[in-house]
């Protein structure tokens, strides 16, 4: 995959509309962030730039803008992971952890996620 621009806040908002419905027009995504109080215009302009950055593609559809995911959630995800820790945790883990042992109350199913992707690592 070719290194894309890193998303704001707010292109992260807009991308997980995109993601959810991996088709959509710019109404569509506009109706769908209504508590964000944003004009329907910063939405296209929003649109148009995920375009650019390679986030998105754009079809006419008669009269229609349609925006469609041209890469996936997990790897946006997962190389917005990955320079967190390289550039905030110095590529150590353990301070995520610790975070999480602190602060967020984990629940069962997260717990025994981590738990068996640690006994899959272990046994590598």
């Amino acid at each position: 995959m070719t290194k894309l621009a890193k998303l704001s806040q707010t292109e992260w908002v807009v991308m997980k509309v995109c993601w959810e419905k991996k088709s959509c027009s710019a109404r569509e995504v506009h109706e769908t962030v209504t508590s964000k109080d944003w004009e329907y215009r910063t939405v296209k302009t929003m649109l148009d730039r995920l375009v650019e950055k390679g986030y998105l593609t754009r079809e006419k559809d008669a009269n229609i803008c349609l925006y469609i995911t041209a890469v996936s959630q997990s790897s946006v995800t997962n190389t917005a992971i990955d320079n967190f820790i390289s550039t905030v945790l110095d590529n150590t883990v353990t301070p995520l952890f610790a975070h999480f042992s602190k602060g967020k109350k984990l629940s069962k199913k997260e717990l025994s996620s981590l738990k068996q992707l640690i006994d899959e690592f272990e046994e590598e």
